[in-house]
């Protein structure tokens, strides 16, 4: 939806303001029209009411032998005076009477702060003072005793009718520009997560349109350039992948004519020479597996962080993938000639993401496992499910015999080329296993956690979020660090 149809913010505010001034007006006319229904039912008495009582009964007033209360209106008082001001009877205050007789001298009506008075000369020889105010009562004695006076009770009325409107109306709309500004949370959400294949939506506001028109441009942006970066990238690794390839030529045939030499009657000098060759050739070899293991760690990390969705991800059962992690670790430590045990408890739920990759992740771990092992030592592997912060996980905990790790293991032994203390091991290693495993399953929702094992050795825990968990089995103790 875009340009005819569409609001403005200021066209929004304007509808709620037009809003809670109708419904100020509105409360405004239903109090206005509840006092004239009750003014016309008699229930209320109008503001000189009392006027027009005293009005009607002057005469009595003035020819009865004596005032009574019944002649004077209702919430009133009165005092009858004699000619000299003397007080004879009536209902005033103690205070009030002398101000009465004050204000009958000077003919002022009007009392500060008690309403006003009536004077009426009796033909006794006698003055009645009425003290009244003007304000509307209620016919009513228990009303008028308990209820607040009408004129008060209409303007307390209104002012919470008003509140409660206005509040109403504030509330209408806080709910209904968030409803018409959550489609920037959606699109910038989108974005940051890296999605950017998602479709165009539009909103009924200009000035949220012009916004997600800038988002939709800098998304496109972004992709261009992703893209740009990933097929450099991509070439970048084809071309040393390239080269790596055609480096193992030269260095088979170096080899294998070193070989053949060392076969041959060389004199003592000839075969340390030889010697050197060989050891050059198994160096630059090892070199190369190192640039190929950074070739595939660099790969894993672009999967991962690609906005574009992974043709292999698909799902697979816990116990599926267990079985083959086994068979993996298996042939390894075959290879190896080492001994691995297998641990196994009830799995269930699945797992999604690329088998391809968990399996290398695994594989890493076990390799790492079985180069820091003793020899005649072996490593053990077991499988379970945990239940953790409301998400269930897949857990391949791998330990092996050797000495553990430090305590600069377990802070960097995660971080790329990091290598820890070459003396535990006659193997060199690059730091390439554990970051890529780590890097997979921070990208797969899962955790990698590094520990010293109860036992001893070094335990390595790899934790796969399940897509579809079911009842799992909670391991407890203490949570170890993740990485």
């Amino acid at each position: 939806m875009r340009g005819k149809g569409q609001k403005t913010i200021a066209n929004v505010f304007l509808r709620y303001i037009c809003l809670l001034a109708g419904g100020a007006l509105m409360w405004l006319l239903v109090l206005v029209g509840i006092f004239i229904a009750l003014e016309a039912l008699g229930e209320v008495l109008p503001a000189n009411y009392a006027e027009l009582w005293l009005n009607e009964t002057a005469a009595e007033i003035r020819t009865a032998s004596e005032v009574t209360e019944n002649m004077i209106p209702p919430e009133c008082t009165f005092g009858v005076y004699k000619t000299d001001g003397s007080w004879r009877y009536g209902t005033f205050s103690g205070e009030l009477r002398e101000v009465a007789w004050e204000h009958y001298e000077k003919n002022d009506a009007y009392t500060d702060g008690s309403g006003y008075l009536r004077f009426l000369e009796r033909d006794k020889g006698e003055v009645c003072i009425v003290n009244y105010r003007i304000t509307m009562l209620y016919r009513n004695t228990f009303l008028r005793k308990w209820v607040p006076r009408m004129d008060f009770l209409l303007v307390i009325g209104y002012v919470v009718l008003f509140l409660l409107h206005t509040f109403v109306v504030s509330r209408h709309f806080g709910k209904d520009m968030g409803a018409r500004l959550a489609v920037l949370n959606e699109v910038t959400g989108e974005i940051r997560n890296q999605n950017l294949d998602f479709e165009r939506t539009h909103s009924e506001l200009k000035e949220v349109e012009e916004v997600l028109d800038s988002l939709y441009q800098m998304k496109e942006a972004l992709k261009s350039s992703l893209h740009r970066q990933w097929n450099l990238e991509k070439g970048k690794e084809e071309q040393i992948a390239a080269l790596a390839h055609d480096i193992r030529t030269p260095l088979t045939v170096i080899r294998g004519n070193a070989e053949l030499l060392a076969e041959g009657e060389l004199a003592e000098e000839e075969q340390e020479y030889n010697r050197d060759i060989l050891q050059s050739v198994a160096i630059m070899e090892e070199y190369l597996e190192m640039l190929h293991e950074i070739l595939q760690a660099d790969r894993t990390e672009m999967e991962n962080g690609s906005a574009q969705e992974d043709d292999e991800e698909r799902q697979i059962t816990c116990e599926a993938l267990a079985g083959k992690m086994e068979e993996q670790a298996r042939l390894l430590a075959s290879a190896r000639q080492c001994g691995v045990t297998f641990r196994r408890g009830p799995l269930r739920g699945m797992v999604r993401g690329s088998e391809s990759r968990m399996i290398r992740a695994f594989q890493n771990i076990v390799s790492n496992a079985l180069d820091y092992s003793p020899p005649g030592k072996g490593i053990r592997i077991a499988f379970s499910n945990r239940e953790e912060a409301g998400k269930a996980y897949l857990l391949a905990v791998v330990t092996d015999e050797g000495p553990g790790f430090s305590a600069e293991d377990l802070k960097y032994a995660a971080e790329r080329f990091y290598q820890g203390d070459k003396s535990r091991s006659s193997r060199v290693h690059y730091g390439i296993g554990l970051h890529t495993a780590r890097q997979f399953a921070m990208g797969q929702g899962g955790y990698l956690v590094m520990e010293n094992g109860e036992e001893g050795g070094a335990k390595v825990t790899l934790g796969m979020l399940l897509l579809t968990p079911g009842p799992c089995t909670a391991l407890h103790g203490h949570r170890p660090v993740q990485y």
